[in-house]
């Protein structure tokens, strides 16, 4: 299920920024910013991947008797 929305994620992204960028070159004449914003949304989640990795457990909860 996770691989579906994976997948399914992925292809609403390709296409609003495909469609994005289209519009943003009907609006200015230049692919320069459409660049500009898939590069820091790209910065932007690689980052907060990273943390993420940082912040993770080490190992798995342990039990706790009472």
């Amino acid at each position: 299920m996770i691989q579906g929305l994976a997948f399914m994620s992925y292809q609403v992204g390709s296409f609003l920024g495909a469609f994005g960028g289209g519009l943003l070159y009907d609006a200015l004449g230049s692919y320069t910013m459409a660049w500009r914003i898939g590069v820091a949304l790209g910065l932007a989640g690689g980052i907060i991947q990273v943390a993420f990795a940082l912040i993770r457990p080490s190992g798995p909860p342990q039990m706790q008797t009472a």
